[in-house]
């Protein structure tokens, strides 16, 4: 019987998700469709958190991932019976985010407590066992949307139908990490007030004291204007970090690669080794699962062009895992190669043996003509050129679209390959469409 309850309970919780993740609630055809009896459990939920709701109040998605649902439906205490959380907005009022929490009682909801947010703008929102009791908590993230202000983080723990508040604190980003290998999470925050301070901290929960302890903190410097994208996972093969991209001046940017060692947070970048005149994405650019640093690399024979006017080559490199004050000639491989250009609708990866022997002829412009020629042998391995839609009738022919618009087609020429039959680079697209 035990055993069977469980999977009832498995059953309604994954069927809960399947219908609450990533959707709203308004018009389902499909659902309604294809599984008549699912929109009754929703419309029951909806109704029991309707129910309880002010008025003038409405359900509210972090802004973080408008695609997240904005109801979660977990087992947060570990006692086989689902709980629902969702915050709302009651504009009008002092505190104008609220959150709240439901438990399944056999067919309905019954909620169990309403509990005060933080400011006026839901920026995330996470269920995850941070404090590592095998109990779910409430990860929320809270703004003012006030631009240069730090927002606020606050873990929630629920148990025996109440809700404690276990950390408190003003952060810029934060990850679920697991920086010194203990297999126990942790959360590290970074904290920016622009230009005059930033930090990176690692925090881990101690269950003997029931609090927040700090492992580990770093200084990021003066000189940050923002992040404006934040990673973490592998960097390199057996060790986990964070990299940050770091706008410095205008669009000049910088790369910060944190890792733990010995218990203190190091950057193994050497200073300025990372530094771009444009900003760039750090990511995992070929699929092998562990995350790369990409630099902006002038194209031979464009030296003294003005920056906006050189077509720049993106380089991924990949950390060794080992080498501190590490650059391009010490710690740093070079990964990838690839051509975007500047309103991001595509790009071109390269083979990796033309690495520093691949340049963009001097007669080309980013915006109309591009000729990428091997430097040795003046070969073109490749054309993109930009056309009316006039231009692209009697073009067509000896052209492969590569981005079709209302007013403008951008052509291709060329057989771009992977360079070996190694999965994470056969994975890399050669040639791209970027959106629609």
């Amino acid at each position: 019987m035990l055993l069977k309850t469980k999977m009832m309970k498995a059953a309604v919780s994954g069927m809960l998700m399947l219908l609450l993740g990533g959707c709203s609630f308004i018009d389902d055809p499909v659902s309604l469709m294809s599984t008549p009896d699912l929109p009754a459990d929703k419309q029951t939920l909806m109704g029991a958190i309707k129910s309880q709701m002010p008025e003038n109040s409405d359900i509210i998605r972090p802004k973080s991932n408008s695609l997240t649902s904005s109801i979660r439906v977990e087992d947060l205490n570990n006692d086989g019976t689902m709980e629902a959380v969702v915050f709302y907005i009651t504009p009008n009022e002092e505190v104008q985010i609220h959150g709240m929490i439901l438990q399944q009682q056999g067919s309905s909801w019954v909620k169990r407590l309403d509990f005060e947010g933080e400011g006026t703008i839901l920026e995330t929102f996470e269920l995850i066992d941070i404090t590592n009791d095998g109990n779910i908590d409430i990860v929320a993230g809270f703004s003012r949307g006030e631009e240069n202000v730090q927002n606020g983080l606050v873990v929630y723990s629920y148990a025996d139908d109440a809700l404690e508040k276990v950390l408190q604190l003003p952060y810029t980003h934060f990850d679920v990490t697991d920086l010194n290998g203990d297999k126990v999470k942790e959360l590290t925050v970074v904290s920016l007030q622009q230009y005059e301070l930033s930090f990176i901290t690692t925090y881990q929960f101690d269950k003997d004291t029931h609090d927040f302890k700090e492992l580990a903190k770093l200084d990021l410097g003066k000189n940050v204007e923002k992040y404006y994208n934040i990673v973490s996972g592998k960097v390199a093969k057996d060790k986990e970090g964070i990299i940050l991209d770091t706008s410095i001046i205008s669009n000049s940017s910088t790369s910060k690669l944190i890792v733990m060692e010995d218990g203190a947070l190091v950057d193994v970048l050497k200073e300025d080794a990372a530094f771009k005149e444009l900003p760039i994405e750090s990511e995992d650019i070929d699929g092998d699962g562990i995350l790369e640093i990409g630099l902006l690399e002038e194209p031979i024979g464009w030296n003294g062009g003005i920056i906006e006017d050189i077509p720049y080559f993106y380089a991924y490199y990949q950390w060794d895992g080992k080498t501190h004050l590490a650059n391009i000639k010490d710690g740093l491989k070079f990964v990838i190669q690839r051509y975007q250009d500047s309103e991001n609708q595509f790009f071109l990866t390269f083979r990796s043996e033309w690495h520093n022997k691949l340049t963009v002829h001097p007669d080309s412009d980013k915006d109309r003509y591009l000729n990428f020629i091997l430097t040795d042998t003046g070969e073109t391995v490749a054309e993109v050129k930009f056309f009316s839609l006039r231009e692209w009738e009697n073009a067509k022919n000896d052209w492969k679209v590569l981005v079709r618009k209302k007013d403008q087609v951008i052509g291709y020429k060329g057989e771009l390959k992977p360079s070996n039959d190694k999965k994470s680079n056969s994975d890399v697209a050669p040639i791209e469409r970027k959106g629609k």
